[in-house]
């Protein structure tokens, strides 16, 4: 049953590509109204990566992985007189070499986008369907396009813009199928919430100032004892910009309860902050730095309050090092993290551009080493360097290695055992090409 969907997926993705391919832009618009519009946009990204360390600590003894993934995609985006547009992109993320090379099974065509947008007016519009949430950096919500699959939530959003204000509002609610009784949402293989409300307004105060605010309520329901556990987080960002130098200030807040049967509720309190400067030196080259602090829980903690903060739905992948160690596939232990780093970017010629960074990691709370005892909460340091050539306008080569150097403790957050050592060289090496051209067909 399984592959026989899967099958139905794939004969539907090429079905689209040949329609695009076999229509010209007159016989697609032979009878159409003046001012539509089609937007194609076709993307196949292949990466290929070295891995020894990325995520956690490797282990000595243990050997490299090395592959090579591609990202898929066809999306569109239909427009009409400024009233309406619609928005679909699919997508197959696979392996080289995952498939045998005569097909028998259908491969994973997924639903990336699926949306539909109306404008009541120039500042007024409703969008509803499968749709990407980003705001601000990302910190918070993000596309996560680093990830092949990348990120998007199914909701309805409804979005005012008019001079310097920019409001939105969201709502989602998840089901994990069609039910006839019961309301049980199981988040371990669908979205991650049951429920969630944002509202979102960011002003611009001339070209130098700007602050943005973001709201949400997230509504989790636990797979043990079907109860509903909720988690606020406030917050928002402060742009200043002065001749050279942007600064951008952070803070979010957390609060909520996290419900257990027959016991007193958990409360949140957690808290993360964030200061960033850049300082354009020319038109070239650009330095930076910052810090960035994400509360946690000490590890000898019997508290029953919630501590560490929750960085959601961000791309995290852009803060805290290349390398993902933190908030994104492996935890760490909920101690926290204090990010302190530098970094620069420069813009060589038009085409071919570099970028480094240097990241001293700490964890926020209190570490215990495997004799219960309290040790130093400093992590580990990671350098980053990332290269990027554009052939074409839609061709782009990306590189880059990552380095880890870890310290004792990034054993005791990561859990793992004092009886193994770690390699002596934790670092991840990687190389795409992104090849993502954009078709526009407009009705005569």
């Amino acid at each position: 049953m399984h592959s026989q969907k899967e099958k139905l997926k794939s004969i539907h993705f090429i079905l689209v590509i040949a329609l695009l391919l076999s229509l010209s832009t007159d016989s697609l618009f032979a009878q159409s109204v003046p001012e539509e519009q089609l937007e194609v946009n076709l993307q196949i990204r292949p990466r290929a990566e070295i891995r020894h360390g990325l995520f956690t600590p490797i282990i000595k003894g243990q050997e490299s992985a090395s592959f090579i993934t591609q990202r898929s995609r066809l999306g569109l985006v239909y427009s009409k007189m400024n009233k309406l547009k619609i928005g679909f992109t699919t997508q197959i993320v696979n392996v080289w070499g995952n498939e045998p090379q005569v097909q028998v099974t259908g491969n994973n065509v997924t639903l990336y986008e699926a949306w539909a947008q109306f404008f009541f007016s120039s500042y007024w519009d409703i969008k509803a369907g499968r749709q990407v949430l980003s705001y601000d950096d990302e910190r918070i919500l993000g596309a996560l396009d680093w990830n092949n699959a990348a990120r998007k939530h199914d909701a309805l959003k409804v979005g005012f813009k008019k001079n310097k204000w920019v409001l939105n509002a969201v709502a989602a609610y998840n089901q994990n199928s069609e039910k006839l009784t019961g309301d049980f949402f199981d988040n371990g293989y669908s979205q991650p919430y049951k429920s969630m409300e944002l509202i979102y307004a960011k002003y611009q105060s001339g070209k130098n100032i700007s602050f943005s605010i973001l709201g949400i309520n997230n509504a989790f329901q636990s797979r043990f004892d079907s109860l509903n556990s909720y988690l606020q987080t406030v917050g928002g960002n402060f742009y200043f910009i002065k001749n050279k130098l942007k600064t951008q200030s952070t803070f979010f807040y957390q609060t909520g309860n996290n419900h257990k049967k027959n016991s007193a509720a958990f409360n949140s309190s957690a808290w993360m902050a964030a200061i960033k400067l850049n300082y354009a030196v020319n038109n070239k080259w650009e330095l930076n730095a910052g810090t960035d602090y994400l509360s946690g829980k000490d590890m000898n903690s019997t508290s029953a309050t919630i501590s560490y903060f929750n960085p959601l739905y961000g791309t995290h992948h852009k803060f805290y090092g290349s390398m993902d160690y933190f908030y994104v596939s492996s935890g760490h232990d909920n101690t926290g993290l204090v990010d302190i780093y530098l970094g620069t970017i420069i813009n060589a010629t038009p085409q071919f551009s570099t970028q480094f960074a240097l990241h001293h990691f700490s964890a926020a709370a209190l570490v215990e080493d495997a004799q219960q005892k309290s040790t130093d909460r400093y992590l580990g340091t990671e350098a980053d360097i990332t290269l990027a050539y554009k052939l074409i306008k839609e061709v782009t080569l990306s590189g880059g290695y990552s380095q880890m150097f870890t310290g004792p403790s990034m054993k005791m957050v990561k859990n793992i055992s004092s009886s193994q050592i770690l390699s002596n060289n934790q670092n991840w090496i990687w190389l795409m090409i992104n090849v993502n051209p954009q078709i526009i067909l407009k009705s005569k």
